[in-house]
């Protein structure tokens, strides 16, 4: 199976990192022809928007809390101002995700308590945005789908 286009939404650096070291180091061994860098990023709510209604992407990594709009680089120069633009509105992404392409796979990647997502619509599996975990985590996820539709 190929995987050919893949979107990250993640508004904070650290975290981003994490996850594109993740897909660059595990998605080569699971899907032939893909390769490092093989995928998009979207930094707010108003960039994964419009990212989704223009490609039709196969999996994305989907944070929750983010900003509505692109906060440049505020996250560097004042990361309490920064984080005071972060809303809970990544998720409500899912039904545009699952409406423009049913068969698109969602991992969510949000730090955010169960609790805390609670009414909020679910993303198809989860996974850790934390170096060392994601790599693992994402493992995890690509054997899950391979055996679901296998």
């Amino acid at each position: 199976m190929k995987m050919s286009k893949i979107l990250i939404v993640e508004d904070q650096s650290g975290p981003l990192e994490a996850l594109e070291f993740a897909v660059n180091k595990v998605m080569p061994t699971h899907y032939a022809g893909f390769s490092k860098g093989n995928y998009d990023v979207a930094r707010c709510y108003a960039d994964a928007q419009q990212r989704i209604s223009k490609n039709d992407y196969q999996m994305v990594l989907l944070d929750n809390r983010m900003p509505y709009e692109d906060q440049g680089d505020l996250e560097r120069t004042d990361f309490d101002r920064f984080c005071s633009s972060l809303e809970n509105i990544g998720y409500t992404l899912i039904p545009v995700i699952k409406e423009k392409n049913p068969s698109t796979v969602i991992i969510g990647t949000s730090s955010l308590s169960k609790g805390e997502l609670r009414g909020l619509p679910t993303p198809d599996y989860t996974m850790s945005k934390m170096w060392g975990d994601a790599e693992t985590d994402l493992e995890n996820r690509l054997n899950q789908i391979k055996g679901a539709s296998e």
